[in-house]
């Protein structure tokens, strides 16, 4: 004779632990809270040459011979309104880098 199946176990009566909390929202890309735009590659906008002392850059707009200023920021822009995201390569290099001047193409 065939072996009876076991009966089903009974559904646990203890409610399931809660699921894990949802992560926090991403910060907006606006700004940081440290008053810096995310980490990226920045054109100024800025109408009068400004000197960043933390990189140390001296930042330029653009005038009838030169375009604009276009850094690679790596831990972000400054939050000044004075950048905005841009997809053109770097123009300049940090002022205390030894390396060769960027070309100025696109």
């Amino acid at each position: 004779m065939p072996a009876k199946p076991a009966p089903s176990p009974e559904p646990d009566p203890t409610p399931a632990a809660e699921a894990t909390p949802a992560p926090e929202p991403a910060p907006r890309e606006s700004a940081t809270a440290d008053g810096r735009l995310p980490a990226g590659m920045y054109q100024f906008t800025g109408t009068l040459p400004t000197q960043y002392l933390d990189v140390p850059l001296t930042a330029r707009p653009a005038d009838g011979d030169s375009p604009a200023t276009v850094f690679a920021w790596p831990f972000g822009a400054p939050a000044d309104g004075r950048w905005e995201p841009t997809r053109r390569k770097p123009n300049q290099v940090a002022d205390n880098d030894n390396a060769a001047p960027l070309s100025t193409e696109e």
